[in-house]
């Protein structure tokens, strides 16, 4: 564990604790991003903590990228990275309890007791005013979180995405595993609605379902997702001929079905129509599944790189073929951004409130999502018409002048409803 003060003076005001369960650094993926942007944006208004868990040893290092953001920043290891005999243990306890329990195995890896013992520690010595979790299976160490206001924020809701991977997959028993994981998911997830004093969410969609599901009015409130439309921004440089750019998380199972699904049922429709179309696949950790798809002519892999938007920008168009999922696509927001033309499913831009037909084009099969893609390779016309109302509507909706000022208010009314139950406990205390 260690606290750091922040490097710049801090003045008084409420102080707000955020726990994450994997670092938010590097900006690698949409979840991290997510959370830095906040942690931007809310270190302006508020003193703010950080608890987050270290995947490796190595990542200590990026907390001092957090430490102009926070005044302090408490990290501790994943209990299984400690050592080769701690990976092993801890697959096979936990594989164990999954198997027993139906949750999916992250929802171990991320939220071991440790977690819950730093929540206890880091506010018994520390007066945070209020704490914002995120993902519903850190509710057992909110539990220990002494604070007067508790906020969830849920970046997907959790069973819809598996419902979702259920309709796509095929094979009795792996039908069946995912339904008994959609129920105890659904069970837990929901009830975890009820034990905070905000459920956040990062769409309007997701905001209702919540509401609902819960059944407490005004519980869920809506967090509009900020985009850096300074460093996403249109680029000069000349765009590379009937090229395609998939842009993502390669490692994450939808991410890893939809590229199949393109390169196996739509890329060879767009090439008997357009024969010179190159597909480029950008991201992090790309698995044996998706390095497999790249032949060195047709489809390229460029993994793990520092600049994204040095390898999608200068592509004609931007594809998002997912066929399940959940949450908000934070790289189809940055590729808008950078005034990209946007091919996608629904699922794929769920949560988003970009008009079909207008700032972005949508196929929900193959034959209609091969024709919008040639649509945009084959008129560079209507590729910068889209990308240019596609960036009107992210800096409309989610530049961090759009985003702030509604971010600030949710959380004000967190201090707000944290300094009512501190008044209610006071006084219920007084009374006995």
């Amino acid at each position: 564990m260690s606290g750091v003060p922040g490097a710049a003076p801090w003045r008084v005001m409420a102080r707000l604790l955020m726990v994450k369960p994997i670092i938010p650094y590097p900006p690698d993926q949409g979840t991290r991003i997510v959370t830095l942007n906040l942690l931007r944006m809310l270190s302006r208004h508020f003193e703010l903590g950080l608890i987050c868990g270290l995947p490796n040893k190595e990542d200590a290092v990026h907390a001092d990228a957090l430490r102009p953001y926070c005044r302090d920043v408490f990290t501790y290891l994943l209990p299984n990275r400690k050592s080769l005999a701690h990976r092993v243990l801890y697959r096979g306890l936990y594989t164990l309890k999954s198997s027993v329990r139906s949750f999916p195995l992250e929802t171990y890896y991320c939220c071991p007791p440790e977690l819950s013992r730093l929540v206890a520690q880091v506010t018994s010595a520390s007066v945070y005013d209020m704490a914002q979790f995120e993902y519903w299976f850190t509710a057992p160490a909110a539990r220990f979180a002494r604070v007067y206001g508790k906020a969830l924020l849920e970046h997907d809701i959790d069973f819809l995405r598996f419902q979702r991977k259920l309709a796509v997959t095929d094979g009795f028993w792996r039908r069946r595993s995912i339904e008994r994981t959609i129920t105890a998911v659904k069970t837990r997830e929901v009830r975890a609605y009820s034990e905070f004093d905000r459920v956040l969410t990062l769409s309007e969609a997701d905001r209702v379902i919540v509401e609902r599901l819960s059944g407490i009015r005004g519980v869920a409130q809506y967090l509009p997702v900020m985009v850096d439309c300074d460093r996403f921004a249109p680029t000069t440089e000349p765009k590379v001929p009937s090229s395609i750019a998939f842009l993502g998380a390669l490692d994450a199972d939808f991410n890893v079905d939809a590229l199949e699904y393109f390169c196996g049922s739509i890329f060879p429709i767009v090439s008997s129509e357009v024969p010179q179309a190159r597909l480029f696949i950008v991201g992090r950790r790309p698995p044996q599944q998706v390095m497999r798809l790249a032949d060195g002519r047709r489809i390229f892999v460029s993994a793990d790189v520092a600049d994204v938007t040095q390898h999608v920008g200068r592509c004609m168009v931007q594809v998002v073929p997912l066929r399940f999922g959940g949450g908000i696509r934070i790289r189809i927001l940055e590729g808008m951004a950078m005034g990209m033309p946007i091919v996608s499913t629904t699922i794929g831009m769920d949560g988003i409130g970009a008009r079909p037909g207008r700032d972005l084009l949508v196929g929900d099969n193959a034959e209609d999502f091969a024709a919008r893609v040639v649509e945009v390779l084959r008129s560079p016309l209507l590729a910068k018409r889209l990308g240019e109302r596609a960036r009107e509507f992210v800096v409309s909706e989610h530049s961090e002048p759009a985003v702030e000022s509604r971010v600030v208010e949710i959380y004000s009314a967190l201090k707000e409803q944290a300094e009512e139950n501190r008044r209610h406990i006071k006084s219920r205390t007084a009374d006995e």
